[in-house]
């Protein structure tokens, strides 16, 4: 298996409505061609490094994947490129198959309940 982290930034004005149609977009697309998505979620609005499209902010989504085949990875490339949402993408092949948070945000949630009492 081929696991692939993608973080992909879009625009900063848009609405939690208009990020999600797009996560959206990009899920219905990995999942038509077969693919699994262990994890994808919204990182928040952030300051960029440098300006990208004469924005100085963008809204960073994190997508954690399984391709079965190595080469959807160029054509996921040219979905992206031609997504007019998407202002950058970065794409990283995975040595293992990623760990998701789900487990330390509920163990922090528990120590913060001990914490309290």
């Amino acid at each position: 298996m081929n696991y692939y982290e993608v973080l992909y930034i879009l625009n900063p004005n848009y609405s939690k409505e208009q990020i999600s149609g797009v996560m959206s977009e990009v899920s219905e697309f990995v999942e038509k061609k077969k693919h699994a998505i262990l994890n994808h979620d919204i990182w928040g609005k952030k300051q960029l490094a440098y300006n990208i499209k004469k924005h100085k902010y963008g809204n960073y989504v994190l997508l954690n994947t399984e391709f079965q085949d190595a080469n959807f990875v160029n054509e996921f490339k040219v979905f992206l490129n031609l997504n007019k949402e998407v202002m950058k993408y970065m794409i990283i092949k995975l040595d293992d198959k990623p760990s998701l948070d789900v487990n330390k945000e509920e163990s922090t949630k528990e120590n913060t309940v001990q914490e309290e009492n």
